[in-house]
């Protein structure tokens, strides 16, 4: 337990850095690309469609979701995780901050969907109940990972010129990997599980 204590300890003493800064840049971000996602589904619906379409069947084919619309809690959570973990990884090249463009692909499908119930005559009501419940861990989730991921870029960038700025890469990865593993994994659990088994519910309640 001591061990754990000094973890999370160790967590907040991270969170509260200028790490801080680049998770609300990242929420920023995301929020925008959602705002622009809606925004070009209303001008070019069309186009949009085909993305969910694409979206659905990357998705059918990870066995997170089946034909019918139904989740794979187990398949859903691999997912979710395999993509989150892709995203902080991808700080690991400098320079290109590879993690900014996954946390704007994630915003900007969130909004296209929103647009989609929308011009489907569906209440945006409807919606949120769809993306709420489950959208409030998941959500953050993402953006956490996005910021690791940025975080890590930042620091490959000072490594690479020699930046008195620079980390060494022992501790950046140990401060990376206590978010990822103490905030972002049992979020990713809890956000899988609402998604499978309380977000359907709900929405069938707006029906």
């Amino acid at each position: 337990m001591s061990w754990l204590t000094e973890q999370l300890s160790l967590l907040n003493e991270f969170l509260s850095s200028d790490f801080r800064r680049l998770v609300r840049r990242c929420a920023l971000g995301m929020l925008l690309a959602a705002l622009l996602g809606f925004l070009a589904s209303v001008l070019w619906a069309e186009r949009m469609a085909a993305v969910i379409d694409a979206l659905f069947s990357s998705l059918l084919e990870s066995g997170a979701v089946d034909e019918s619309g139904g989740l794979d809690l187990f398949a859903l959570l691999m997912n979710n995780w395999r993509a989150m973990l892709t995203s902080a990884l991808y700080g690991l090249i400098p320079f290109l901050f590879l993690p900014v463009l996954s946390l704007l692909v994630n915003g900007a499908m969130v909004g296209i969907v929103g647009a989609m119930y929308v011009l489907s005559g569906l209440s945006p009501l409807y919606f949120l109940a769809g993306i709420l419940p489950h959208g409030i861990l998941e959500l953050p989730a993402i953006v956490l990972s996005a910021a690791c991921g940025v975080y890590l870029c930042r620091n490959m960038c000072r490594l690479v010129t020699s930046s008195p700025k620079r980390i060494p890469m022992v501790e950046v990865l140990g401060d990376l990997l206590r978010v990822l593993v103490l905030l972002v994994a049992p979020m990713t659990v809890a956000a899988a599980l609402i998604e499978c088994c309380v977000t359907p519910a709900v929405m069938g309640l707006l029906a």
